[in-house]
């Protein structure tokens, strides 16, 4: 009986990228292309590295199997350019913004008008509290005055 060895298995292509670079790599399971990478993550749970047959780099990942092939991915410029672009600000319809400028205008009066009348309402009450304490004053002394008198007048009946 002639006994078969068994075949080793085909290499299948994998590849990741970190936004700058490409690494793909042929091996015959996942964590022989995670050894070849050289990471101590698994790219594969962690949804970064999938396996890629149909690569850019898979016919020389294939020829070499075991070899990392690092192919440059745009870098920063790439990067940059899938930000989503800038939306342009809406026109302003001039008549709108005319009314909105004037009601804005006049709120904005309206506001110092009332900050005036604030101010002059607190001075005027600010004077008449002097007055009124300077009234306190002397109704306070002249009180004093009198009591005192009264005093001696009760000291001198009471001998």
């Amino acid at each position: 009986m002639i006994r078969s060895r068994p075949m080793a298995r085909a290499p299948k292509v994998f590849t990741w990228s970190d936004g700058f670079h490409r690494y793909t790599v042929a091996a015959t399971s996942r964590a022989k292309a995670l050894a070849a990478w050289e990471t101590d993550r698994d790219l594969f749970k962690e949804g970064v590295a999938e396996e890629a047959p149909d690569a850019p780099d898979a016919k020389a990942a294939l020829a070499a199997a075991g070899a990392v092939i690092r192919r440059a991915e745009g870098g920063l410029k790439s990067a940059v350019d899938r930000l989503p672009k800038a939306r342009p600000k809406p026109k302003v319809d001039s008549q709108a913004e005319t009314a909105r400028k004037k009601a804005l205008a006049e709120a904005e009066a309206a506001l110092d008008a009332a900050e005036a009348e604030q101010r002059d309402a607190e001075a005027d009450l600010e004077r008449r509290r002097r007055a009124l304490d300077a009234e306190a004053a002397a109704i306070s002394g002249s009180w004093a005055k009198r009591r005192a008198a009264l005093e001696k007048t009760i000291a001198r009946q009471r001998r």
